[in-house]
């Protein structure tokens, strides 16, 4: 990844950080379980909802489907670690929000590791979808494609 790239990653990241280090922690956790379409379902992503859905739409054979899946499987762990680690670094944003005593160093150093764990994930999803694109047909990844045009016009607006 380019210098300029990650200076400006973890520029955003560190502005939204402290924004939301700003705001006020018993809102954001009613508001998320109830209005965020992530809320409480984002700690429990379904894999085999995923794969189900991907096999239907992409119409994958059974064994791009095993394969699909042991891509799944073995990135796992590292996903499971990099959410653990988001979440103990929104509570620590959360808990010196909370204490009132905001310390600017504190905030740039959990600002900073955030940037560095949003940039983790960044990486290993794209890993995934680059290991998962081999085991696509030519006409599968262009399907995905266009689903993935149609997710992200849904994020904007």
């Amino acid at each position: 990844m380019k210098t300029i790239t990650k200076i400006a990653l973890i520029g955003g990241l560190l502005a939204s950080s402290i924004a939301f280090a700003a705001t006020d922690p018993a809102a954001d956790a009613t508001k998320a379980s109830k209005d965020c379409h992530h809320g409480k379902h984002s700690k429990t992503w379904d894999e085999g909802k995923y794969l189900d859905r991907m096999t239907e739409q992409l119409k994958l054979t059974p064994d791009q489907r095993t394969s699909v899946q042991a891509v799944l499987q073995k990135s796992k762990p590292q996903m499971t670690n990099i959410r653990e680690k988001m979440q103990t670094n929104r509570k620590a944003l959360r808990e010196v929000k909370r204490e009132g005593k905001s310390d600017g160093n504190q905030v740039q150093a959990l600002a900073r590791e955030r940037g560095d764990l949003v940039t983790d994930m960044i990486i290993q999803r794209s890993k995934v979808r680059s290991e998962i694109q081999q085991i696509l047909t030519d006409t599968q990844r262009e399907q995905m494609k266009q689903m993935r045009g149609r997710h992200e016009h849904h994020d904007k607006g």
